[in-house]
């Protein structure tokens, strides 16, 4: 599995982004910078870009993912992303340690047991165990299966013009990008409003848009002010 959008948000909103290195608490054996990279290889004084904190994030995040796969555990998306953020802040030992007997109970149990620093409870380690509970024990949302028939079709449905120089397709597509398409005659003026066309060709410009073309002969192109006919 792979960490999802929800995993990413929530080990960032506690992680944040500090450029120049820190120590989160004075007892830590090494500094720390960026989304929380932690290492011997960060010194005092050390500044970094958001660019290289951005890949770093992306390098380090891995090596964690990677231990909660090697746990060999049925979980949702919603549990694996809790538990890279977990592993993420406390290290695959206490990963480990957290997910012994593989069960979701224990799991769910534990977790929030997990907040010291030092020998002390860290207010911050108790809101994070807290969030990671509540991310795991989250249903995850079974996604809508798309199909082509959400998308404009050939020959198959009549869409109108809906102002004088723009052209909005008339139902929404789940599978194309959103996009407001002109359509110009050859003289360049608009077809009037509410005028009905229909798809006849659906195909690519050169430079990638995404173009229709109409019964009329002209294409409804996405960026183009004037098309040309066909």
């Amino acid at each position: 599995m792979k960490l999802g959008e929800n995993g990413k948000k929530l080990i960032k909103s506690f992680e944040g982004c500090r450029l120049t290195a820190y120590k989160p608490v004075p007892t830590e054996k090494y500094w720390t910078i960026g989304w929380g990279h932690y290492g011997a290889n960060i010194h005092k004084g050390q500044v970094i870009t958001q660019k290289q904190a951005d890949a770093l994030f992306d390098k380090d995040i891995q090596v964690y993912v990677n231990h909660v796969n090697a746990l060999g555990m049925k979980l949702n998306q919603n549990q694996f992303d809790a538990l890279v953020s977990f592993c993420y802040n406390c290290g695959v030992g206490n990963l480990n340690r957290l997910c012994s007997d593989r069960s979701i109970v224990s799991i769910n149990k534990w977790i929030t047991a997990y907040n010291k620093g030092g020998g002390n409870v860290l207010q911050g380690l108790v809101r994070r165990r807290n969030a990671e509970k509540e991310l795991f024990n989250t249903p995850v949302k079974k996604a809508t299966k798309q199909t082509t028939k959400d998308c404009p079709q050939v020959g198959k449905e009549q869409y109108y013009t809906n102002n004088p120089k723009k052209v909005k397709l008339l139902k929404s597509c789940n599978l194309c990008t959103s996009v407001e398409f002109n359509d110009h005659t050859k003289s360049g003026i608009a077809y009037p409003e509410g005028t009905a066309f229909t798809i006849v060709k659906i195909g690519k410009s050169k430079a990638g848009t995404t173009r229709l073309k109409t019964a009329s002969g002209y294409w409804i192109s996405a960026n183009k002010d004037i098309v040309k006919k066909v």
